[in-house]
């Protein structure tokens, strides 16, 4: 009995070939996808019996220091993405904050106006408006 999957064969192959070509790892497909980490590694495994890659022999990927490497490079360019971000949102916080200011200003404004109409007498030399 098989059952229907969430994923497209296409999609399968496009996050295999992503781990396959070390963009990513497979923890981090398994996790955003709501997967078992065996489900992609099966993904993965097919996908490089399909590209003709040969599957390597435990423990001959990178080693430490090159996986340091590539997560700290991964890690700082996140950082600069988080802080882009963040400028990006302290400058529509700022451009919001001069919107309501204004908001506030014309507000203001017709509630002076309001309170003339309803009380003319405090409108100066005491004239009414016509």
């Amino acid at each position: 009995m098989t059952t229907q999957s969430r994923f497209t064969a296409n999609e399968r192959e496009t996050l295999a070939d992503q781990v396959i070509d070390g963009a990513r790892t497979i923890r981090e497909v398994a996790d955003e996808c709501e997967v078992p980490r065996q489900t992609v590694q099966n993904w993965v495994k097919s996908r490089r019996e399909k590209r003709g890659i040969p599957t390597p022999r435990p423990g001959s990927g990178p080693s430490t220091p090159e996986r340091m490497a590539a997560r700290l490079e991964k890690l700082e360019r996140a950082k600069a993405e988080a802080e882009a971000r963040a400028a990006k949102a302290e400058a529509r916080s700022a451009s919001l904050e001069a919107l309501v200011a204004r908001q506030r200003a014309a507000v203001a404004a017709l509630k002076e106006t309001l309170r003339l109409y309803v009380d003319p007498e405090g409108f100066g030399d005491g004239v009414t408006p016509a």
